[in-house]
């Protein structure tokens, strides 16, 4: 078939090779200058044709890709590439024909990049690494962003730099929050415009060890949840930054013996998620008067994240489904490794230590399918996992890609591709974008 490189078009013949190579993890690549630069604006057209593979699929076009240093994200029709192979650059490209669109090395620091809202980049930048001791004297070394840069989506050109590290987008709007020196916690949180970064409101605190909003996909979220490290809790309005309430919670500060506290908010309740000698608790809170709805022990470490229409709660043994309004287990998951909302109500569960995957109901822990060995593949926003990719074992050495549908499980083979990562593919309606197993970024048509 014939693979569209950034700059010319390379017959491979009709198989692409089936060898294996080398390894993965998460990210992306960009270039491989095989062409002279064309002009000034450092802007590459790319015209070429490609027919169906064999196997019904068409692989449009590939670039070199090292998911170890580099990133991508897929949003609409443009994939943006930040290369940190040699100089460090993002670059769009239009996602039918790779040509591409704009290009620039003005990305600072930048390692990857966080979201894309609104027609704007948002990448963290002034990267700082802080080293210290954790409670058990174990020394530790992490990196703090202490700033976020703009871009915008369509010509590349940076829209402003502030202190502050996304945190996330609201529409119109992104809450930064500054680090204190060590790194640990949070001294102002501001509220900026996304075009401009014009700053709408800010508040300055100096110690808050947790804060959260409600970052559900498809959910606008419109309460903040912050708390000191010494359990005092503020309850603002994302709106205005005025305060709705205030209080204390029984906070637990990290200690050697693996204690901890953290919040996390969905809707108009929150959950204070407490570690104290191993046994853990998780309670419900009504945000806008604190006033506690029920609390969950369990009798070893664990924590609680939302799963659509129910609280998932892990204990290190199971995953249990809690009903929101009165904390009362619906259902219980004892060998479940992983469990990863969906829309309209579903969940995927790993089963088998991660070797296989299943369809659930989360209302009532239903299992509704069994997915065996496929991998997921998330569109570019999180919101919906259309396909599942696998590996083959006749012919081997290809990946499988498949239709999904999370409302029945019901799953549709579509036909293979060369061999990817096991993570790292996002697709946009019927383009699959797949890092492989040799170091390529690939789009693949499977409409």
């Amino acid at each position: 078939m014939a693979v569209i490189e950034l700059g010319f078009v390379a017959s491979h013949g009709d198989e692409p090779s089936a060898e294996p190579a080398r390894r993965w993890r998460r990210r992306a690549e960009l270039r491989r200058v095989l062409v002279a630069l064309v002009a000034v604006c450092c802007v590459l057209t790319v015209t070429g044709s490609a027919r169906p593979h064999p196997s019904g699929l068409t692989q449009l076009w590939s670039i070199p890709y090292s998911p170890d240093a580099d990133g991508y994200r897929l949003i609409g029709d443009t994939l943006y590439i930040l290369s940190q192979t040699g100089e460090r650059r993002l670059t769009a490209h239009d996602i039918r024909t790779g040509a591409v669109r704009w290009s620039t090395a003005n990305v600072e620091d930048s390692s990857w990049v966080t979201a894309v809202e609104g027609g704007v980049l948002l990448m963290p930048t002034s990267v700082s690494t802080i080293s210290g001791e954790d409670p058990d004297g174990i020394s530790y070394s992490r990196e703090v962003n202490r700033d976020t840069v703009a871009i915008d989506a369509a010509t590349g050109r940076r829209l402003w730099q502030k202190p502050g590290e996304f945190t996330t987008a609201l529409g119109d709007r992104v809450l930064l929050a500054e680090w204190n020196e060590t790194g640990e916690r949070a001294r102002r949180l501001r509220m900026v415009r996304l075009r401009d970064g014009g700053t709408i409101w800010s508040r300055d605190r100096g110690d808050l060890a947790s804060w959260s909003t409600d970052t559900t996909p498809g959910t606008l979220a419109d309460r903040l949840v912050t708390v000191t490290a010494q359990g005092r809790v503020e309850v603002i309005a994302l709106a205005d930054g005025s305060v709705v309430t205030t209080g204390t919670l029984p906070w637990s500060a990290a200690t050697r013996n693996n204690d901890y506290s953290t919040i996390t908010v969905q809707g108009r309740r929150f959950y204070l998620d407490q570690t104290v000698r191993d046994r853990s608790t998780v309670t419900a809170y009504d945000t806008d008067t604190l006033r506690p709805l029920w609390a969950a022990a369990q009798t070893s470490s664990g924590g609680s994240f939302g799963c659509g229409p129910v609280v998932c709660i892990l204990d290190g043994e199971s995953t249990s489904g809690h009903d929101r309004a009165t904390g009362a287990r619906i259902w219980q998951l004892p060998k479940s490794t992983s469990t990863y909302p969906l829309t309209n109500g579903r969940l995927l569960i790993d089963e088998d230590n991660g070797a296989r995957r299943a369809l659930m109901d989360a209302a009532t822990g239903r299992r509704l399918a069994d997915l065996g060995t496929g991998m997921p593949v998330w569109d570019s926003l999180g919101r919906a996992m259309p396909y599942l990719v696998a590996r083959t074992t006749q012919p081997p050495g290809r990946t499988s890609v498949s239709s999904f549908d999370p409302a029945t499980g019901a799953v549709w083979l579509r036909g293979a591709i060369p061999p990817t990562l096991d993570f790292g593919c996002q697709n946009e309606a019927d383009l699959l974008v797949c890092p492989t197993q040799d170091n390529r970024l690939i789009v693949t048509d499977v409409g």
